[in-house]
């Protein structure tokens, strides 16, 4: 295969997991110092499921970290507790798998000469195991149905609903799409602040995605590492997961996996990742959690709704006016800030290149779309807020006398 021979990154597998099954489903969990986390996250994934489907999941660990060399004091006394978690990690999964029934597996990218490279992050770890399942399922020899198997990208500190495995895999499936996005909800915090902080900041992250749903963006889903499937098929042509990326991973593959085969959102099942303290990634929950363990509860700042307008205003005279030239388009905007960022990207240029090589409204709009994709939207965003609008707290936004959101 074309992917595994240019961009794979395979790692050996361990475990005592059955190797000559044919399996519909991977569970895909890097972890780095998680020994206390990993067995309740193990637990929830075996809980009250049924035995065909756990039979027919193989769950895999990758415990990873870099070389103990690299970085300051500081740092190295850190990552030498990290290392050493992670042994007690391994040891206990060489347990658990002689012992369980459930086919556990993991890869050893934390022992002395198996470390991650320096550059090397959770970017890098979910992709060597979601691409050692698939070398391991392809070098079986036998007929796999990449449209049929299902990876499920999970955190080693985040439960799941008993039906997650069977309800998630079931509606991705009918769905057809690439990937999916699964419900989630932050476990309870360990205060009422830290409930307060995490409770304030999902809700940011669904203000922003309720935003881009009523834009009318096709790029309108939650990406969160820890709540994302997508078939092996839809993870190929994605390109799988970017392996130098130390945060943000996952938002970079869901725009891939978007533009590459669609991504449903699957709400009939749930995902729970933790709402604890992280300095592990310049961003995201555990590093909202820590700047408000460190300064207090502070008002999240969301984007002003009037972004939102733009974008939707953007999107539709594109859609509108498929058939004419970016003159026409540009006519229809009304702010000046909208037409510079085009600008300012060469759209001029680019569309009218669209209408030559596409000739259907479909193929013309998808184009358009791969183009000004999920990264572009939010510097887009940025772009706006910077110019025109600055951030403001979430509840003025809902609050505003000025203009009515929508998605209030």
């Amino acid at each position: 295969m074309k992917y595994l021979n240019k961009r794979a990154a395979v790692r050996p597998i361990k475990g005592y997991f059955d190797r000559s099954r044919t399996y519909r489903r991977a569970v895909v969990i890097p972890a780095l110092a998680e020994r206390v986390h990993l067995p309740l996250t193990i637990e929830s994934l075996s809980s009250s499921v049924p035995t065909d489907i756990l039979d027919d999941t193989l769950v895999l660990v990758v415990v990873n970290n870099r070389p103990p060399e690299l970085g300051d004091a500081v740092d190295q006394i850190e990552l030498m507790e990290q290392i050493d978690d992670n042994a007690l990690t391994l040891k206990w999964l060489e347990d658990k798998g002689a012992n369980g029934a459930l086919p556990l597996a993991w890869i050893d990218a934390s022992s002395p000469g198996h470390e991650l490279p320096p550059w090397g992050g959770v970017g890098l770890a979910r992709k060597i195991g979601c691409d050692s399942v698939l070398a391991f399922l392809l070098g079986l020899n036998k007929t796999i149905a990449l449209d049929d198997f299902i990876f499920f990208s999970l955190d080693a500190d985040t439960i799941v609903s008993p039906d997650y495995l069977e309800t998630a895999g079931h509606e991705l499936r009918k769905s057809g799409c690439a990937g999916g996005v699964i419900y989630f909800k932050h476990q309870e915090a360990d205060s009422p602040e830290s409930q307060a902080a995490i409770d304030e900041y999902e809700a940011f992250l669904n203000y922003y995605v309720a935003g881009l749903r009523w834009a009318g963006s096709p790029y309108a889903f939650h990406t969160i590492g820890s709540c994302i499937c997508f078939t092996a098929r839809g993870y190929i042509r994605a390109n799988g997961f970017a392996a130098r990326r130390q945060a943000g991973e996952d938002f970079y593959f869901c725009v891939e996996l978007a533009k590459t085969g669609g991504i449903c959102e699957i709400n009939k099942t749930m995902v729970f990742p933790s709402a604890r303290i992280s300095r592990r990634v310049p961003f995201g929950t555990g590093k909202r959690m820590a700047e408000a363990a460190l300064n207090g509860r502070e008002v999240i700042l969301a984007y002003d709704f009037r972004v939102f307008v733009c974008l939707r205003e953007l999107l539709t005279a594109v859609s509108t006016h498929t058939d004419e030239g970016a003159p026409r388009i540009f006519a229809e905007l009304t702010n000046h800030s909208t037409r510079e960022f085009l600008e300012s990207r060469g759209f001029p240029g680019i569309w009218g290149r669209f209408q030559r090589q596409y000739k259907t409204r479909d193929a013309l709009l998808a184009a358009f779309h791969r183009w000004f994709d999920g990264f572009v939207t939010l510097k887009y965003v940025h772009w706006l807020t910077e110019k025109e609008w600055p951030r403001r707290p979430l509840e003025e936004i809902y609050q505003a006398d000025s203009y009515r959101s929508p998605i209030a």
